[in-house]
């Protein structure tokens, strides 16, 4: 049985997020006020290979003021389909053009407040990058063998949730690294 929803406010609402404060009545009868949910777009996450080596992106995240070993990752514009935003996303990231693009899962990535799906796809890259990364939030593109990338994340590294969730995936899946 799930929770009845009894009332819900929008705190915040813009083109990025939004913020409602619930209230719940649990399945035991005990009145739950002011659970927050956030919604915010789709995303992708693109666990890409050029020449059998992962292109990974070094980035500054505001959230823990720290830098990131990560994938390439960004929001699924409206009306988009996920794996055309997965090879706009790597090119504006990385600079490399993709091809043979597929979808992999589809993962919830905190559902206990958060409401938006991540979307795993798997890039073919081009040997080289064909254009100028135009995502100013990157601060390095970087090739990495698998064997190098999981004894980051063993080593702690690599630690963004969804870029390991992706990693494992795709080797599981995939049979790589």
């Amino acid at each position: 049985m799930s929770w009845k929803l009894l009332n819900s406010r929008t705190v915040i609402d813009d083109k990025w997020i939004t913020v409602r404060s619930n209230d719940y009545l649990t399945r035991d009868g005990r009145q739950i006020d002011g659970y927050y949910l956030v919604e915010r777009s789709n995303f992708v996450i693109v666990v890409a290979e050029s020449r059998g080596k992962l292109v990974m992106i070094q980035e500054y995240r505001p959230g823990t003021a720290r830098q990131y070993l990560s994938l390439p990752s960004g929001h699924i514009d409206a009306g988009e389909e996920p794996v055309a935003a997965a090879l706009r996303e790597f090119r504006e990231e990385t600079g490399f053009a993709g091809t043979n693009a597929r979808l992999l899962a589809v993962l919830d990535p905190q559902p206990a407040y958060l409401r938006s799906y991540g979307y795993v796809v798997y890039v073919e890259a081009s040997n080289r990058p064909v254009d100028r990364a135009t995502d100013g939030e990157v601060d390095a593109v970087l090739l990495l063998d698998w064997e190098t990338v999981i004894e980051k994340v063993r080593q702690g590294e690599i630690n963004d949730m969804q870029a390991v969730a992706a990693l494992y995936l795709v080797r599981d899946l995939l049979g790589k690294g």
